[in-house]
């Protein structure tokens, strides 16, 4: 491990600009995020640290007045990689700051399960793994909005992304070897397009637990105030669950009250809550049962692992064997969601979704296919 660590603290714009010029020509950069997120909506963000040939940055962002010369820096289309660990939290942290993500991403984490060195590593495992060397994890939940920063919390930081960049050499070396850098390219590549989609609020209500159980009208309902929920919590920047939590969205879309008295008949809604948004959510749930039936959102079906069980657990039982077959952890190339998303392509016979489109075709879907095409059609359209 390093033991004298040097980096450059970064905590006004005169700063931020000279690091941007001594940084602009480099094609590799490192990057990690401190932030804090207990009671908000949008991660606030305490710490950016950066990594390259030329040396380590702490950027302090609480005392720069614009971080638009980063996001130059960090968005160059002559980039090779930025490289992160485990960067789905770090794209929420650029997402709000500049309101997209950059596109040069490269994933240590995802590049390490597709070397099956391990499941899904954290940082200090993998460079155990990779370089035998190890790094602290004692200032993990740290308050990253404190100033001064303490001296712990500024080593762990640098250590952090000191190793990035030699850690990313070796990966993309051993990808090259087994033909997968390309893989890892198009997995980073899903990430991106995640982070930079908009929030379609007029679908979140698909993604609330149970919500197939719920008749049409009902998921009208659901529609309405599961948009609302979200549209609040961005507005007020508090976490979703501090509004209303998917349970209590569910019961109230369930049971469809009309007034005061039967909203405060949930069970999963606070008397505090009642009284807050009532005012919000009865003439949400009286436009949704005025519409007309059809203007309701048409039935969500049932999960295709309780629908079709046997074919469910037949196409596990490929994604076990091309597990086995390609040395990948199972999770890496196919959820139980994603599996479902393909059953119901081909249910509907639509197109498969994006994630199947890429590599996972040749390694994963070709076999699917010759499972799915072999069950009997009348096995598919029971229910």
């Amino acid at each position: 491990m390093i033991t004298d660590l040097e980096y450059t603290w970064v905590d006004s714009d005169s700063l931020l600009t000279q690091m941007v010029v001594v940084l602009e020509k480099e094609s590799l950069l490192g990057i990690d995020t401190e932030f804090m997120r207990t009671d908000t909506y949008y991660p606030k963000v305490g710490l950016i640290q950066i990594s390259s040939e030329k040396g380590i940055y702490l950027i302090d962002p609480l005392s720069v007045s614009s971080l638009e010369p980063l996001r130059e820096l960090l968005y160059r289309d002559d980039l090779e990689a930025i490289i992160l660990h485990s960067c789905s939290e770090d794209l929420e942290v650029f997402k709000t700051l500049w309101k997209d993500v950059p596109t040069k991403v490269f994933d240590t984490q995802i590049a390490a399960a597709f070397l099956n060195i391990d499941r899904q590593p954290s940082l200090q495992k993998l460079l155990s793994l990779l370089m035998d060397i190890d790094i602290p994890k004692d200032e993990t939940r740290s308050n990253w909005l404190q100033r001064p920063l303490t001296v712990g919390q500024l080593k762990y930081a640098a250590l952090d992304v000191a190793y990035l960049l030699p850690v990313y050499r070796l990966l993309v070396e051993r990808l090259r070897e087994q033909s997968r850098a390309e893989w890892v390219h198009e997995e980073c590549g899903l990430l991106i397009d995640k982070y930079s989609a908009s929030i379609d609020f007029d679908n979140i209500y698909k993604s609330i637990g149970n919500a197939w159980k719920l008749r049409p009208k009902q998921l009208a309902a659901l529609r309405e105030i599961a948009a609302w929920r979200d549209r609040t919590a961005i507005e007020k920047n508090r976490p979703k669950g501090h509004v209303l939590k998917d349970a209590s969205l569910y019961e109230i879309a369930e049971r469809l009250p009309k007034d005061i008295r039967s909203l405060g008949g949930c069970e999963n809604m606070s008397p505090g809550q009642v009284k807050r948004f009532s005012d919000d959510l009865l003439p949400l749930v009286a436009k949704a049962v005025a519409l007309k039936p059809e203007e309701w959102p048409a039935a969500i079906k049932k999960p295709f692992s309780r629908s079709h069980k046997a074919l469910a657990k037949k196409l596990k039982d490929v994604v076990e064997e091309r597990s086995a077959a390609l040395d990948l952890p199972m999770e890496r190339i196919a959820s139980r969601k994603l599996l479902e998303r393909y059953a119901k392509a081909k249910l509907e016979n639509k197109a498969l979704p994006k994630e199947l489109q890429g590599w996972r075709q040749s390694a994963l879907v070709n076999a699917l296919d010759r499972v799915f095409d072999s069950v009997a059609s009348d096995e598919l359209t029971s229910s």
